[in-house]
């Protein structure tokens, strides 16, 4: 029997699927056609698949040093397919497509489409002017409005979300691609990633163990115990789950995420992820990547999953199973991180196979009743059952001494009452636990609960409520929580890491001055409401949340009639306390130059 070339290939075709369509996921663009988006060499400030929120940051966001107005560049041939505006998320953006390749770039919180494309920025006006205000989102017609690589295309800006800089999306048929997945858009980066600790758990490990990474030479790092000693080796058996936690610097004082880790067991890598493309589905589930009670929002510190996660979290994953080995069997395990431009940073320990027949589970559990938790003196509850729980193990509510706790509490916050610490053995759980605290009273004005957050080591916000006899509260880490008791007044003071005109001068509005002041508080937090005076009269203003500061936007046209301001202004936080008063002379020296005849004038 024979079969003709064109069966053969048909028969090879169908052996091997996965290869021919992973073929899909980048395009086949050269990487000379990718170009960098901005006309100077900016560092990267947030890197793909960081935690925003409750979405994972699909793009790269570029810095603009807090300026407005700076040229976006086209990133390769095209055109561009689609405009949008909204007040929140992307704000102005744009999409560039390539109809040869099929991939797409998209550009996000723009000032104004401001670029060579003048047209396409007097359209952007005119929907503004005869639609909604509010946003828009306008697919253009193929070739409207086409453009070659490196062509300006408008303006960075603040709009939307976050401050100044520019965000930068590629995106395929399959999925969104990490920007640094393109040469030319990596960052010349010879700084491996940061390894802080490694978080190991097993069926037969009657507590995780947490260890921490220390630096010995150029990306090697060496793990240490609580007590200080070097850890080299530990006895294991059955499913062992392997975190580590890390970041990356790259060219600026970011920490960023990591471009893919990897675990070896004896020189074979058994487990390699890299974070240069996620699927559309997967772009919505972080919980397969990242330990959510471990992590942080900002910075991007997060406690990596060293194992594949099951797609329904229905079971937690492993990292290695030691009943594939033979008893007594050494293994030697090397865990690292990788950056974009292929600097890696590593741990090494060694595990022996050393099986106990007769060990059973020794977890010591709270009073359990489905998935509510009880501290031992039944003063705080927390409720999982809205929760995706993972693993067999438990939550565990430990009361805890002030002087044996890891960190200071703040001057001028007393703390009133216990310390509970907040931790789990072999489980994981996933969305916002339910609490409630029972202190027997109604709380003061002044007493609020703090979190402290271990896994970054600073204390974080929590969304809290206070009832008759104590507080609900949402918790989706671990860390401590208490009560403590706002004796702090807030504070107020011009913005001065910011640039003084925050526009470069081709976007500035020369009709107004904008004045930024930055709202502080280490209690219960300020209010966005503050009183403001500009020489004694009431005077309005808007509350930037980006920047946490109150934005004073002033006519020009007042140096006509005053050669200073005096602006006087008072911060209120939410324990009743109430800042100093702050002054702000403002000259006016200077204004009248950049009056236009096009300003408005003020009665």
């Amino acid at each position: 029997m024979s079969f003709s070339p064109f069966r053969i290939l048909i028969f090879l075709l169908s052996l091997c699927p996965l290869a021919v369509g992973s073929q899909t996921k980048f395009p086949e663009i050269p990487a000379s056609e990718v170009g960098f988006p901005l006309p100077y060499y900016s560092p990267v400030s947030g890197t793909f698949a960081e935690i925003r929120n409750h979405n994972l940051h699909l793009g790269s966001d570029f810095k603009s040093y807090g300026l407005n107005g700076h040229n976006i560049l086209a990133t390769f041939d095209g055109y561009i397919e689609e405009i949008s505006y909204s007040k929140t998320g992307y704000g102005l953006s744009l999409n560039l497509y390539n109809p040869k390749y099929k991939v797409k770039s998209k550009y996000a919180h723009l000032h104004s489409f401001g670029g060579s494309l003048y047209d396409l920025e007097l359209l952007r006006r005119a929907i503004l002017l005869m639609g909604d205000p509010a946003g828009f989102q306008l697919k253009l017609t193929p070739g409207m409005f086409s453009v070659k690589k490196g062509t300006s295309l408008g303006k960075t800006g603040e709009s939307g979300s976050g401050i100044s800089h520019l965000h930068l999306e590629f995106r395929s048929e399959k999925g969104i691609i990490n920007p640094l997945y393109f040469p030319e858009i990596h960052q010349k980066d010879t700084t491996p990633p940061t390894i802080l600790s490694l978080y190991l758990e097993g069926d037969h490990l009657e507590n995780p163990i947490l260890l921490t990474a220390k630096e010995k030479t150029k990306g090697k790092y060496d793990l240490y115990t609580d007590a200080g000693d070097k850890f080299d080796l530990i006895p294991l058996t059955g499913k062992v789950r392997i975190r580590m936690s890390g970041f990356d610097f790259i060219r600026s004082r970011n920490k960023n995420n990591v471009y893919g880790m990897d675990l070896s067991v004896n020189g074979k890598v058994t487990f390699s992820r890299n974070f240069d493309f996620l699927s559309y589905e997967d772009g919505s589930k972080k919980h397969q990547f990242y330990d959510i009670n471990r992590s942080s929002l900002a910075p991007p510190v997060y406690f990596y999953h060293m194992y594949e996660q099951s797609k329904n979290f229905k079971e937690e994953g492993y990292s290695l199973n030691l009943e594939d080995y033979k008893p007594n069997e050494t293994l030697y395990l090397e865990v690292s991180l990788r950056d974009a431009t292929g600097n890696k940073s590593s741990v090494f320990f060694t595990v022996v196979h050393e099986k106990n027949e007769t060990e059973t589970n020794r977890l010591s559990k709270n009073k359990q009743t489905g998935n509510k938790y009880n501290s031992a003196d039944g003063k705080i509850v927390l409720d999982l059952s809205k929760t995706e729980v993972s693993g067999e193990g438990t939550l565990l509510l430990t009361e805890i001494k002030e002087k044996d706790i890891p960190f200071k509490i703040p001057a001028g916050l007393p703390l009133k009452g216990k310390i509970y610490q907040i931790d789990t053995k072999k489980m994981s759980w996933k969305g916002e636990g339910l609490g409630e605290w029972n202190i027997g009273y109604m709380p003061t004005n002044k007493e609020s609960l703090y979190f402290y957050d271990s896994s970054i080591g600073k204390f974080q916000s929590i969304t809290q409520r206070k009832k008759a006899n104590g507080f609900s509260f949402k918790l989706t880490k671990l860390g401590y929580i208490m009560i403590l008791n706002d004796e702090t007044p807030p504070t107020i003071f011009p913005m001065t890491s910011l640039a003084r005109y925050i526009e470069l001068p081709e976007v500035r509005n020369h009709c107004f001055e904008d004045r930024y002041y930055v709202l502080g508080d280490t209690g219960s937090g300020f209010r966005t409401s503050v009183e403001l005076t500009i020489d004694g009269q009431s005077y309005p203003y808007e509350y930037d949340p980006d920047r946490r500061a109150i934005r004073v936007i002033i006519p020009k046209s007042l140096q006509k009639e005053r050669p200073y301001l005096l602006l006087e202004a008072k911060a209120f936080d939410f324990a009743g306390n109430v800042s100093e008063p702050f002054v702000d002379l403002i000259s006016t020296n200077g204004w009248g130059e950049e009056l236009q005849a096009s300003c408005p004038v003020i009665e």
